[in-house]
């Protein structure tokens, strides 16, 4: 119950602290800072040196792509029905791809789950991110206004190999396979700890309910696919390998997040409908309170 109470306490301590002004309009970018420079490379170090490598993380591996790509599908086939502007199809395909499975995945894993599962959410987080980074990016530059655009193989490879969690992430699972950090141990749980509260109370501060009216079709479609369909995707594919066990019930629940904030800098860099993914993206995260509870129920009789 205190994990939820967090959850709840944080993202309205962030909605409030911007209605008031106490923070800086930009002052999230801060807390993000930290978070990523700092927070989520400390939890690798936390959790991934012990972590058992199985033919199970493979799943959690393929799932952010399942998602994906169907995702792409689905509003591809979506769009051209309802002849949407490429630009709208590209958002779609943005907001429905990619799951927030760090800053809101961490903190309902550990409230569901218990602490313990977090290195299968912070699996799922790393390839969240490389798909954004290398695919995300092409979706972005295909459905931007601008058709000259082009990104360089470098230009992804940077995005990717600079990444403070990813470079954290290598580093955990080289270092710390070869030398013995757990006298550290109680130093990165300690940073570690302030990942959940610091990146809830971040995301309350930029979440905007703002809606377009016309949008609002759109809207539905997005955050249906992204909270009811893409997790039904990943369920259908452990129902179907008979995967059991925590770790293709987390898995599977990490793909029920809302949409990844990061997917807004995507939209924003190549000018595509801001308005349509940045309500996607706000209204996404409180809904997924209620419908990630839902999924916990479905799960357990699916496949724990």
């Amino acid at each position: 119950m205190s994990n939820f109470i967090l959850i709840i306490f944080c993202l309205f301590a962030g909605a409030i602290a911007r209605r008031l002004h106490w923070v800086a309009k930009d002052g999230y970018k801060a807390l993000n800072a930290w978070v990523l420079y700092f927070g989520l490379p400390a939890l690798s170090f936390s959790y991934l040196p012990t972590l058992q490598w199985d033919s199970g993380l493979l799943f959690t591996l393929v799932c952010p792509l399942i998602v994906l790509l169907g995702s792409i599908l689905f509003f591809y086939i979506l769009g051209n029905i309802l002849s949407l502007s490429t630009r709208s199809k590209h958002t779609l395909m943005l907001v429905g791809g990619f799951s927030n499975t760090s800053f809101v995945g961490f903190p309902l894993i550990t409230a569901y789950y218990g602490v313990e599962y977090l290195p299968y959410g912070i699996v799922a987080d790393q390839m969240t991110f490389f798909l954004l980074s290398t695919v995300g990016v092409i979706i972005g530059m295909k459905g931007s206004l601008n058709s000259r655009n082009s990104i360089s193989i470098r230009y992804i490879l940077k995005r990717v190999v600079t990444f403070p969690p990813f470079v954290g992430c290598v580093l955990a699972l080289t270092i710390g396979r070869l030398i013995d950090l757990s006298a550290l141990d109680p130093f990165f749980k300690m940073i570690s700890s302030t990942v959940s509260p610091i990146a809830l109370f971040s995301i309350g501060l930029q979440l905007n309910f703002g809606i377009v009216k016309k949008e609002i079709p759109n809207l539905a479609y997005a955050i249906g696919y992204k909270l009811l369909i893409a997790p039904l995707l990943v369920s259908i594919l452990a129902v179907l390998l008979k995967g059991s066990g925590f770790i293709y019930t987390v898995s599977v629940f990490e793909m029920a997040m809302p949409t990844l904030v990061s997917t807004s800098i995507v939209i924003d860099q190549f000018k595509l409908n801001n308005k349509l993914g940045n309500s996607a993206i706000g209204l996404s995260i409180p809904l997924s309170l209620i419908s990630s509870y839902l999924w916990y129920e479905i799960l357990k009789i699916l496949i724990l």
